[in-house]
């Protein structure tokens, strides 16, 4: 059957179906909206009407629709068809002959038959009558368990649909039907999957970030919040919110005795979040803490932290071995940015705390003068994820005007423009083989780095902040470094 459009066959996810019917009219509501904004994002148009417990999706952009609806939570799974026929059963046998004959070709397969509706057949009547002419047709051997080709026929009313492909689908339940949440994310591989997790509760949220690291880090913090946003908060579009905590932690250094830092720093964090929560009008805030990963993470660390917290705390990765969340990250696509992403909680070389109770940490958090908290929260910068640009996750973060205090100095150019002049203490390396060889460099290190024309030295800068480095291009040409090295006393020459 030839047609202009294709028919996906979209199911709702278990515990969608099974609603009562006011809220699975709520649900239809909000899951349809977020299937609006799912093919919006992918350029498709369609249209869907429901049929007989199902969502029949019809688009001429097929192939962008099937990559984007298993990300749309309160999707159980999603086929595209390959045939149709009229609820008839010698027609359904004819179309799947000639549909499935050469695909089931010296291969194992098996017919699988739903009907819904009333007809003068069964499903089992389908799945025998197809399956043997495919055999005596298609030379395919029948096998029940495991085959290599599931054929399957859906009847709905007065219509039949072939296909051969079941997509999974994210499941859970559509995103905006429960609460809003705060989650705190540092970029690493836990964060963005206890918010995946609770995103597929339904659950919209917004993120917390508070960057120990610079701006780098916060690139790269943003670029992992980015993917996970873009490929699955359909339907809702987060904001980022980018608390300066360098201030924050000097005081907490300042004050607080130094075995406890951990713990009063996710304190800190805990405080953070719960005035964005109440800001936003959310419910709880979300952390990716498992039990025992780090020093801070132990049981007894855990209830003095959480002490403070006014909204309840969701931890959906509690449970999890670290492999199990780093498998998890890759899954849903946020692992390959957070395995080159440096975290920067561990504040001490000192042995911290691992038992602690609520009074020993009210005692240090208690030295504190939380006005510096109240402060960088006031002055948090806040972003929409899905508004920013790749440009945005570039340049913003790439360029430095200055060579701060204690940052190495990189000169990209010819050996012969470098011998001739260069900025103070500046090392010399061939963009290429730096390149090549960026392990030699040292993640604890901030890096300026300048070229001639200033057009390779942000190149290499975006390459090595990409792998985790903390590095950036001095903002201009050689003319511009003369002068900014020249006005501060970091010019020196050298012999030819």
């Amino acid at each position: 059957m030839t047609r202009e459009t294709e028919t996906i066959i979209v199911r709702y996810a278990q515990e969608v179906a099974t609603k009562s019917n006011q809220t699975r009219k709520r649900f239809d509501k909000i899951l349809k909206r977020n299937i609006d904004d799912a093919m919006a994002s992918v350029g498709a148009e369609y249209s869907l009407k429901l049929v007989m417990g199902r969502i029949m999706l019809e688009t001429a952009q097929a192939d962008k629709a099937m990559e984007v609806l298993p990300r749309v939570f309160g999707i159980s799974s999603v086929s595209l068809v390959q045939g149709y026929a009229k609820a008839d059963l010698e027609e359904i046998i004819e179309t799947g002959k000639e549909l499935f004959a050469d695909t089931v070709r010296d291969r194992t397969f098996v017919v699988r038959a739903k009907r819904t509706g009333k007809h003068p057949f069964k499903s089992p009547d389908i799945e025998r009558r197809l399956g043997g002419a495919l055999v005596e047709h298609g030379g395919g051997k029948v096998k029940l368990r495991d085959p290599e080709v599931t054929v399957r026929v859906e009847v709905m009313d007065t219509q039949a649909f072939l296909y051969t492909d079941r997509v999974p689908g994210a499941g859970g339940l559509p995103l905006g039907t429960q609460g809003r949440v705060v989650t705190l994310m540092s970029g690493g591989f836990d964060s963005p999957v206890a918010a995946w997790r609770v995103m597929r509760r339904g659950a919209p949220m917004d993120f917390v970030f508070c960057n120990l690291g610079g701006v780098a880090y916060e690139r790269s913090v943003l670029m992992v919040t980015k993917a996970l946003v873009d490929n699955w908060s359909y339907g809702y579009s987060p904001r980022f919110h980018v608390v300066e905590f360098n201030d924050v932690i000097d005081h907490m250094r300042e004050k607080v005795y130094q075995p406890y830092w951990q713990v009063v720093l996710k304190r800190l964090m805990y405080r953070a979040a719960n005035k964005v929560a109440f800001q936003t009008y959310s419910d709880a805030i979300v952390t990716g803490e498992a039990i025992g990963q780090v020093s801070s993470q132990t049981l007894s660390n855990l209830a003095s932290i959480e002490a403070i917290s006014e909204k309840p705390v969701l931890r959906p990765a509690i449970g999890f071995d670290k492999e199990e969340i780093i498998r998890e990250a890759f899954h849903i696509g946020t692992g390959p940015i957070s395995e080159n992403i440096k975290e920067f909680c561990n504040l001490t070389e000192r042995k911290p705390v691992t038992s602690s109770s609520i009074h020993e940490i009210d005692r240090e958090e208690g030295k504190m003068d939380l006005s510096v908290l109240a402060k960088a929260l006031e002055e948090r910068k806040v972003l929409e994820v899905k508004q920013v640009t790749p440009r945005d996750l570039s340049a913003p973060y790439l360029f430095k005007t200055d060579f701060p205090n204690g940052a190495t100095v990189i000169d990209c150019r010819h050996k012969g423009e470098f011998e001739d002049w260069h900025v103070k203490d500046a090392e010399h390396h061939n963009p290429f083989k730096l390149l090549e060889n960026y392990r030699m460099l040292d993640k604890d290190k901030t890096y300026i780095v300048y070229c001639s024309f200033g057009t390779q030295s942000p190149y290499v800068a975006e390459t090595l902040q990409r792998q985790g480095y903390d590095v950036y291009a001095f903002e201009g040409d050689i003319a511009a470094v003369r002068k900014y090295a020249e006005e501060n006393g970091l010019s020196e020459f050298e012999e030819a």
